[in-house]
């Protein structure tokens, strides 16, 4: 006991250190999941906005579905230039917003949210249109990879959209006969 005394202001010095390395550690490990959280709102604030804006803008949203008549080489749709324009600020939304979310959340999860997204528009994507502009080229070259092999496969959600369409089409015709 009387090394206890004897040492009692190293112990209180030690104990000190030791409660202020705690409360460090809690501190940082807070911070972090505090980003985290921040980061992951941000992420889904970022689909939020975008799937508001295809919901606004359905020809725009999904090019597979065939609601408008999309000519990537003239570049029209619909025979509108200013259509397609739109379409552009459109794809640029899209775009930036997946830059953000991988930025921000590039867990399996999102990345396969954003290949789906960016799949519905791989005729855009792949034509020399966009490849020649200098639209493509201001994203950095991981995301141009993440573009490239988004768009390599075709899409699992919009073949099975137009499989139900057609399926759709099929039995009604067949109720209509």
């Amino acid at each position: 006991m009387a090394w206890l005394w004897d040492n009692a202001e190293k112990i209180g010095t030690l104990l000190t250190a030791g409660s202020a390395i705690a409360a460090l550690v809690y501190a940082h490990l807070a911070i972090t999941e505090a980003r985290r959280a921040e980061r992951h709102a941000n992420a889904h604030e970022l689909r939020r906005d975008y799937l508001r804006l295809a919901f606004d803008h359905p020809k725009l949203a999904d090019p597979s579905l065939h609601l408008a008549d999309f000519d990537y080489h003239k570049p029209t749709i619909d025979g509108s230039a200013e259509l397609f324009q739109k379409y552009e600020w459109f794809m640029g939304t899209l775009l930036d917003a997946c830059v953000e979310i991988l930025d921000f959340m590039p867990t399996k999860e999102w990345r396969a949210t954003l290949r789906s997204q960016l799949q519905l528009h791989r005729d855009y994507l792949r034509s020399p249109h966009f490849l020649n502009s200098e639209f493509s080229v201001q994203y950095n070259p991981r995301f141009q990879k993440f573009i490239a092999s988004a768009v390599a496969e075709p899409s699992k959600a919009s073949v099975s959209i137009v499989r139900r369409m057609k399926t759709t089409t099929k039995r009604k015709a067949k109720e209509d006969a």
